[in-house]
Parts: C-alpha cells; sequence; structure tokens
C-alpha cells in the first residue's frame, strides 16, 4: 500500500468512526494516529469511556470488530487498525502476561492442566505468545466462538 493510499486510508478510518460514535450518542472523542507504517491506532477521550471499557472493553472490542470489517480489504493487505482507551490494551496485555506466567508454573509443578476462562482471540494470543518459550508446558485453543480458551497443559 503506497504511503498516499494509507493516508487516504486513514482519514476514512477515522471519518467512520467518528460518525460511528456521533450516531451512537456516546460522549467520547476520537484520536487517530499512524504508531508505525501500515498501523492505524484509534483511541478515545471522554465522559463515556466507563462505558467503552466496561464488561472486559466489549464495547471497544465490538468497536474495533466493526471498524476491521468496515475496511476488510485493507486489513486483507496488512494494514492492523487498533483500538484503545485510556491504556487498556497495555494494561490488559501485562495483565494477561502475568496470569500466564502464573498459570505455566502452577501447571508445570502440578502437572494438573490449567484452563482460563473464555477470552477474545486477541487476549487467547497474547496468552499463547507470553508462553510459547516457557520450558516444561504447552498452550492449545479449545471450545468454540464466545467459548473458546486457552489450555495450559504440561508438555
Amino acid at each position: 500500500m503506497t504511503e498516499g493510499n494509507f493516508e487516504g486510508l486513514k482519514t476514512k478510518v477515522e471519518g467512520f468512526v467518528k460518525e460511528l460514535i456521533d450516531k451512537s450518542s456516546l460522549d467520547l472523542k476520537v484520536l487517530v494516529k499512524e504508531p508505525e507504517p501500515a498501523n492505524i491506532e484509534v483511541s478515545f477521550e471522554g465522559f463515556d469511556l466507563p462505558l467503552l471499557l466496561g464488561h472486559n472493553a466489549e464495547l471497544l472490542d465490538a468497536l474495533q470488530y466493526v471498524a476491521r470489517r468496515a475496511f476488510a480489504e485493507a486489513v486483507a493487505a496488512g494494514v492492523q487498525i487498533d483500538f484503545d482507551a485510556s491504556g487498556y490494551r497495555d494494561s490488559r496485555r501485562q495483565e494477561l502476561e502475568m496470569m500466564a506466567q502464573k498459570a505455566a508454573e502452577r501447571v508445570k509443578v502440578s502437572k494438573v492442566p490449567f484452563v482460563f476462562d473464555p477470552m477474545n482471540a486477541q487476549d487467547r494470543r497474547i496468552i499463547h505468545t507470553a508462553l510459547v518459550d516457557f520450558k516444561g508446558i504447552r498452550t492449545e485453543s479449545e471450545g468454540e466462538g464466545q467459548m473458546r480458551r486457552v489450555k495450559v497443559l504440561p508438555s
């Protein structure tokens, strides 16, 4: 994707998300930036942040999903579209990595598998990645759809 096309895409994503927020009547300000090439980061500020981040950020995830679907052609071409608010994604990643380490240590000692509660694909990927080099254990995903979860097993 050329730089000009990408700038146009960034502007389209920004317009799409702003219109979505306007129509939803949420009191949020939309900020769009490009932290690295082919990566669009949409972040939010405003009074309705608690609504966006409630229930493990379900609404934030839903908005991200809608935007990725709306721009599916660009996403398929390698453009990453990420939504965040108040540093939620970073905090969530750190929390999941810590949970993964604790689960792996427990499984390594007890030899008893540990199964996480169901989580979205992004969170499952964080768990798998955090434990990829952990000796003596392995991870796999099990379940279908909304009930998909990570299982940590002794190797």
